[in-house]
């Protein structure tokens, strides 16, 4: 366990975080995990000025908020409320419903729970950007909406989202999921394909000078293999000779893709085309720190305070929120 992450049970959760000063203290700690650091000048010593939760730089008297810069920035919700949001959000392993996380906390206005619970999931986007992934990956299209439509790659009236695990070898030879992306794509292009692949480090080397993303494992869709000429990977192909063997020859895609069915169709019970991605930012989110599950919490509140905020308005774009969505 490194980098400041602490394995945290509920009980001690609850201990740790009952007062807005445990969770200032705690959130500091995120933010500057080696020590305070001023902005303006570089100096690493400051007076915390409790009662407006600012730090004044005994340097040159510069005065930082604690949550400049983070998704509580200008917030007028108690940072109680923020750490319950936050440890159910990276605990369920299903999500949480907004309308029931607005109970809980006692948060008045359902809009601002589900901003709180947006700005979150930016935050785990955010954080997930940084990544790339290498090796080996695995990919195949998955397809969301309403239900009785036409299933499949002809589909109008479903998203399609192209799905992408990177594998590693364990110890016994066999093949081990790391980090997973859930990409909203146009279509089942390609192009499309290609455009996703560019972006999650086709093209990018090791410090050896060696290819990160080598090779695609895919169901042989021609697409894939148009997608991956273009971009010089080798292209792995299984047969499927039914659509059930789908989950045994790509099988750590359709685990995802499973997660991402079961989230989606569960606690949000559908959610809306503009903030789809955002949900899908969720999933793989928890997906890609699987091993590290006690220290879930401790490691979504670094990835919050590093990250700049969304407003509400950004969030709508005229669209305002109904509840699930």
């Amino acid at each position: 366990m490194g980098k400041g992450y602490e394995e945290r049970s509920l009980l001690a959760f609850q201990r740790a975080f009952g007062s807005e000063e445990g969770c200032a203290q705690h959130l500091a700690r995120q933010r500057w995990p080696e020590g305070f650091v001023c902005p303006r000048c570089g100096h690493g010593s400051a007076w915390f000025l409790r009662g407006r939760t600012l730090y004044d730089c005994q340097r040159c008297r510069h005065q930082t908020s604690l949550t400049a810069g983070t998704i509580f920035h200008r917030t007028r919700t108690p940072l109680v409320k923020w750490y319950w949001l936050l440890y159910r959000m990276a605990m369920d392993k299903v999500g949480g419903s907004v309308a029931e996380m607005q109970r809980l906390l006692e948060i008045p206005d359902y809009k601002t729970a589900w901003a709180m619970a947006h700005k979150v999931r930016k935050a785990m986007a955010d954080r997930d950007a940084r990544y790339r992934l290498a090796g080996l990956v695995e990919l195949d299209e998955a397809f969301f909406g309403p239900r009785g439509t036409t299933r499949g790659r002809g589909s109008e009236a479903k998203t399609t989202v192209l799905c992408a695990v990177s594998l590693y070898r364990d110890r016994t030879g066999q093949d081990r999921p790391g980090f997973a992306h859930l990409t909203i794509v146009a279509d089942a292009s390609a192009q499309s394909i290609a455009a996703v692949l560019e972006r999650l480090g086709c093209g990018s080397t090791t410090p050896e000078g060696r290819a990160l993303l080598a090779a695609i494992r895919t169901d042989g869709w021609r697409a894939y293999g148009k997608a991956a000429k273009a971009k010089g990977l080798e292209h792995c192909r299984v047969v499927l000779r039914s659509p059930a063997e789908a989950g045994r020859l790509l099988p750590w895609v359709h685990r995802v893709i499973s997660n991402a069915t079961a989230v989606i169709r569960g606690a949000h019970r559908g959610v809306s085309p503009q903030h789809f991605q955002s949900y899908l930012a969720e999933i793989c989110y928890r997906f890609n720190r699987r091993f590290w599950e006690k220290e879930l919490f401790d490691r979504l509140v670094r990835a919050c305070g590093s990250t700049e905020t969304i407003t509400y308005r950004d969030l709508t774009r005229g669209v305002e929120p109904t509840k699930g969505h």
